[in-house]
């Protein structure tokens, strides 16, 4: 875009038109007043040097903002407004403008990051979730191989089942980013959706001689029950993985005049307390996943995701070697709820 002295002079009409009406009151009152009588060519010289001084100032204000404008252009670089160079404001409507594209710069930079977060985020799952996904396909071709005749369809179905679970972590992984176009809040009933749950994990405590205590009371929770239903899946998922050999997994509620809690507690290894306040970064296996072949490092993240894209509160306590207990909080304020994205 260019700048020129006339485009200029078409935005002063509020200051010639001020100009042309004190130089107006100035020529009445010369006239009308006769202790102040002024011949003519005195007046007229009056007019001239007044407009000299006002062209003179024009130009000086356009010379002024034409800088100011080549100064910020040369200081814009691919939709980036870099402030440093730029020159202290000479008015006060520029003080405004070179705030406000101060601001604008300072939330696109907050923009490109969480981008580049979220794209970083995304290229670390599917890395782990490629690696992850070789596993039980490798395995359930060797199955197949060693056991043309009669395979051993137990240990089939398991794998089969990782590869089902792994294929739908991808799939809300992918999903989370577009979040608010697929979230629908209604009452939901809490033990029946954590019924449902151990109902539908039943081999597998069974398989591993898990016992399951369930004293979760007939609770309504505002939420979306697709998307609670994947992340306590996770969180029980979690528990069975790290139970202890036939030990016992503990869900229950808990209520009280500002939230709804769920508790999903096992009593297994426990985490390592340096460990926790990195669990749900994506791919943190920590110290017990380094000794876990199944762990990926996924499960507890996409939880975390869901549970904060949803409103609520997700936290995790843990004693090493003891237990660990992941809770949900479902808040009671309907205004906690406005934080979903």
């Amino acid at each position: 875009m260019k700048t020129s002295f006339l485009s200029y002079i078409r935005f002063q009409k509020r200051l010639l038109a001020l100009y042309f009406l004190i130089m107006l009151f100035i020529t009445i009152m010369l006239y009308v007043e006769p202790t102040m009588s002024i011949h003519f060519t005195n007046l007229l010289y009056l007019h001239v040097v007044s407009a000299c001084f006002l062209i003179a100032y024009l130009a000086f204000d356009y010379y002024i903002i034409h800088k100011q404008y080549k100064s910020l252009t040369s200081r814009w670089s691919k939709g980036m407004f870099i402030r440093e160079g730029v020159g202290d404001a000479k008015t006060y409507e520029q003080q405004l403008y070179l705030d406000f594209f101060q601001s604008i710069y300072n939330e696109h930079q907050q923009q490109l990051t969480a981008t580049r977060l979220d794209k970083k985020e995304s290229l670390e799952f599917m890395t782990t979730w490629f690696h992850d996904i070789k596993t039980p396909i490798a395995i359930s071709k060797l199955i197949l191989e060693q056991s043309k005749t009669q395979p051993d369809t137990q240990s089939l179905q398991e794998e089969i089942a990782r590869i089902e679970r792994s294929v739908e972590q991808a799939l809300y992984f992918s999903r989370t980013d577009h979040f608010a176009q697929d979230y629908v809040v209604t009452k939901t009933e809490l033990d029946k959706m954590v019924r449902s749950l151990v109902k539908q994990q039943a081999k597998e405590f069974i398989r591993r001689k898990i016992k399951i205590e369930l004293q979760v009371e007939p609770l309504l929770v505002n939420t979306d029950p697709k998307w609670l239903n994947h992340a306590l899946t996770e969180l029980i998922s979690n528990a069975l993985k790290y139970a202890s050999s036939e030990g016992t997994v503990l869900i229950r509620s808990e209520e009280d005049t500002e939230e709804i809690r769920l508790q999903i507690t096992d009593d297994g290894i426990g985490i390592p307390q340096h460990d926790l306040s990195r669990i749900f970064q994506l791919g943190f296996t920590g110290t017990n996943g380094r000794n876990h072949s199944k762990s990926t490092g996924i499960g507890l993240y996409i939880a975390k995701k869901i549970v904060d894209k949803l409103g609520h509160e997700l936290t995790v306590d843990s004693q090493e070697g003891e237990s660990t207990t992941c809770t949900v909080r479902f808040h009671k304020n309907p205004g906690y709820y406005s934080t979903v994205q």
